[in-house]
């Protein structure tokens, strides 16, 4: 019998991060994670799991584990050593430490969470230490997401994946998620959303134009609906209570006090979980601001009534997904539209149109355009919420055609770009293989201000020095503006972008996101379509 089967130290769990971190395989990551899975004790899954993912304790816990980094870095320099020496932590001792942890409130609660953690980190060898604070940080960059957990967690337990990610994307915690599926299929089919732990968004389809929108949705009645340059955020409302969540699931709510004030005054539900665009506004022209604009009160901390003043925002509402307890996602889009309406204020809805008339909607997409607006969305009447899923429900129609892709490598720039990483490989995913593969190279669309930012993070999340180039975790998101795909043997995925340009960092989206080797071949296909041309 394996060794592993004895609760794994936390000093092997290490040793396994860093092989796990050494591939840039996801295939491989995924089955070092699952041969692990198997030989550990179920009573480990959950810490062994959450830990790979840089989360030191479930999401479900309330306000967190309460450390900051000044906190962390004091315990890390300042350890409390024992009396007497104790046994080597196992990974099961730290995962239920840093509950504790969690669960210290009240009077001096500061001070004994760093007591707690000092004490914690002086049972620990300087190693053990720099990883736990790696973990608490969630800065263990060594390549896995929770989707990677997922589908480890259907291939140990013989389960399916749909019914696993099903549950995930309706709790957002993993940790939920590792305790449900070992309970069963039954368990996993039925498990209820949780308020105050956010969802998996629904997202849309790219078309060319309203016309081939309105084709992929079946033609027919659609709404169309304004799509604004700002940020998708999810509202969870209970009892007058009111707590934001960006699009990749991050608590932003004491960045947008003034949204949630708006939320409180403008709806009238018990118990709801909304979705809505922020944006970002010019005062007194009503003009909406740039995307990097409004970014800058999302990652705002601090003088947070300055920059109120200085970037007033709005919140345009266009979907509920749960009401006083009951579930939406199954009920078709025009039902649950009609109970948005029926509760929200009508300044606080997205402006939209209901027509079966493509013209009307050409009008109505142009009048968004020429208002500063991105484009629109065209929406089945008949659609269900599909969580995480991009289908062809939901269509975006934007004047310049744009993807989403990941940063998996860069190289050194020249001249006065030398001290900067500043040739990006991007690349889409591709579901088949797990991997990440790459369709072009650009040094083209960043100011100096994002070269120096991205150069920082690329570096915390390399895995490979080749001297001129690093290759790196996939984790950073950018919108890219090209002039057309082709076909290409340089590249393994058999594409590349031709001018490729990055408009933006989408620091607001996960690579879970990302466009995919399927999404990007339709792409190129579609560029025949227009140009008359036979494949």
């Amino acid at each position: 019998m394996s060794w592993l089967v004895v609760d794994m130290l936390f000093k092997d769990f290490i040793r396994i991060c860093m092989r796990i971190g050494s591939t840039s395989s996801i295939t491989e990551k995924k089955n070092i994670v699952a041969t692990y899975l198997k030989e550990l004790e179920r009573s480990e899954w959950k810490s062994f799991i959450l830990f790979l993912v840089g989360k030191p304790i479930p999401d479900s816990i309330e306000g967190g584990l309460g450390v900051g980094y000044s906190t962390i870095m004091k315990a890390l320099k300042n350890p409390i050593k024992p009396l007497f020496p104790s046994n080597p932590l196992t990974l099961n001792d730290v995962f239920n430490e840093l509950i504790k942890i969690a669960y210290i409130r009240g009077k001096d609660s500061s001070k004994r969470k760093f007591e707690a953690l000092a004490s914690l980190m002086g049972r620990m060898s300087r190693e053990e230490r720099i990883w736990l604070s790696k973990i608490i940080l969630g800065e263990l960059r060594i390549g896995l997401v929770d989707g990677h957990l997922l589908g480890a967690l259907s291939n140990v337990l013989g389960l399916s994946l749909e019914d696993i990610r099903r549950a995930y994307l309706l709790r957002g915690d993993l940790g939920d998620v590792v305790d449900v599926a070992l309970k069963g299929v039954e368990a996993l089919r039925n498990v209820p959303p949780r308020l105050f732990s956010p969802i998996r968004p629904m997202l849309a389809t790219p078309a060319s134009s309203i016309a081939e929108a309105y084709n992929m949705i079946g033609g027919g009645e659609a709404a169309v609906e304004v799509k604004y340059d700002g940020a998708r955020v999810q509202i969870h409302i209970k009892n007058g209570r009111v707590k934001i969540f960006s699009r990749r699931l991050t608590d932003v709510t004491y960045s947008l006090p003034d949204v949630v004030e708006i939320v409180r005054n403008g709806v009238s539900v018990d118990e709801a979980i909304l979705e809505g665009e922020v944006v970002a506004y010019e005062r007194g022209s009503g003009k909406p601001l740039p995307f990097q604009t409004l970014m800058k009160r999302f990652k705002r901390i601090y003088n947070i009534e300055e920059a109120m003043e200085l970037i007033p925002l709005k919140i345009h509402l266009f979907e509920i997904i749960y009401l006083n307890g009951k579930l939406l996602i199954d009920t078709p889009y025009s039902d649950r539209y009609d109970l948005l309406v029926e509760r929200v204020s009508e300044e606080l809805l997205a402006n939209r149109i209901v027509t079966s008339n493509i013209r009307e909607a050409e009008s109505f997409y142009k009048r968004a355009l020429d208002y500063g607006h991105e484009g629109v969305m065209v929406k089945r009447l008949n659609s269900p919420y599909i969580l995480g899923v991009r289908g062809k429900h939901w269509i975006k129609v934007k004047s310049k055609e744009t993807l989403d892709l990941v940063i998996v490598g860069a190289e050194w720039g020249h001249g006065r770009r030398s001290s900067w990483l500043s040739d990006y490989y991007l690349a889409v995913y591709d579901p088949n293989s797990g991997e990440y593969l790459v369709v072009g190279k650009t040094f083209k669309g960043l100011t100096d201000e994002e070269f120096q930012y991205m150069t920082k993070r690329l570096l915390e999340l390399k895995v490979k020095d080749e001297g001129f180039r690093i290759w790196v975790n996939p984790e950073i998101v950018v919108e890219v503006d090209f002039n057309e795909i082709q076909k290409s043997p340089k590249y393994k995925s058999g594409l590349a972008l031709r001018l490729a340009r990055i408009t933006r960092i989408r620091e607001d989206k996960s690579p879970e996101e990302a466009a995919t080797l399927e999404e990007l071949y339709q792409l190129y296909e579609r560029q025949f379509e227009k140009k008359g041309k036979v494949i």
